[in-house]
């Protein structure tokens, strides 16, 4: 598929938030079963959903709730390691439970910057998610310097200790001219070691054709952005610099499924194993395994070395 962005068009004054073409935040969130989206979004999610029916490609909102339960488990375990501090970069529209309150049930203290371009989100986010330790800020994540130079990030957390770097099905809507692998270079360069870097990304490897034929329509139907499956060995050298943590890079279902309540008070008595040490793997881009027609999108949290 190709990796370059067509021509931009240009921003429409008669359409200042981009109603008249499908935006992935507004699908995902109707996906999600919210209600922030409008008739354009939830055609062009039951025009995908369609497309890929019969290919042992889960269905959208199969995927998208498969892909929040993972953000909740994946806070949880960064959380469980100590990390107080967290960005969470192409956050979309708020839903189900959010990664400061997932945080905060393992650490009241924990302090969360939300970062996203889309002005819808970035209100809705402001107005739903508003609180103490909370920034949620309208940013450009191509530009790092629009968050990591923002006053407001830099008083709120302390980059001299870990933080969790979080790019939730964000970077398969970059374009490869974008450089997806550049942007996650300078937030993880920003960090302090021990920092963490989470991410999901769709891939194209078990099911090339319905890959392909999902980017063509994002392009047919003139979403905002593209959706480009990369392959194993590509995601995977979004972690240079960092060290993938036990079980790699692995398909949402199977990260840590023994995180099954992520929204879980904890307690003492509990017997949790949150304040254990990751256990370290080094990256190597293995190639899928035979029950690899499931695999839709790839994802892993890595510590930096």
């Amino acid at each position: 598929m190709p990796a370059q962005p067509p021509e931009p068009a240009g921003l429409d004054p008669n359409d200042p938030i981009g109603v008249r073409f499908p935006n992935t935040a507004r699908i995902w969130n109707y996906q999600l079963g919210g209600k922030d989206n409008f008739a354009v979004d939830r055609k062009a999610s039951d025009a995908a959903n369609a497309m890929v029916k019969g290919l042992g490609v889960p269905a959208g909102a199969d995927t998208a709730v498969e892909s929040r339960h993972l953000l909740q488990r994946m806070v949880d375990y960064m959380a469980g390691q100590g990390v107080r501090q967290f960005l969470d970069l192409g956050s979309g529209l708020p839903n189900m439970a959010n990664t400061h309150q997932v945080a905060r049930r393992a650490a009241p203290e924990a302090r969360i910057v939300y970062a996203d371009v889309d002005p819808l989100v970035a209100s809705h986010a402001a107005a739903l998610m508003a609180g103490p330790e909370v920034v949620t800020l309208r940013a450009d994540v191509r530009e790092p310097e629009q968050v990591l130079g923002n006053p407001q990030v830099r008083e709120l957390l302390d980059f001299g200790q870990p933080i969790g770097i979080m790019f939730m099905c964000v970077l398969h809507c970059l374009w490869d001219r974008e450089d997806p692998w550049g942007v996650v270079r300078r937030f993880g360069d920003a960090v302090a070691p021990g920092s963490y870097l989470a991410l999901s990304h769709m891939t194209g490897e078990a099911h090339p054709e319905a890959a392909e034929g999902l980017f063509q329509m994002t392009q047919d139907l003139h979403w905002n952005t593209p959706l480009i499956s990369r392959s194993r060995a590509d995601i995977t050298r979004f972690f240079d610099g960092f060290t993938l943590v036990e079980p790699g890079l692995v398909r949402p279902a199977q990260w840590r499924p023994d995180l099954d309540n992520p929204l879980r008070q904890r307690r003492a008595d509990d017997g949790d194993d949150g304040d254990e040490e990751p256990v370290l793997r080094l990256i190597a881009p293995e190639p899928a395994g035979e029950d690899a027609g499931a695999a839709w999108h790839y994802c892993g949290i890595g510590i930096k070395n």
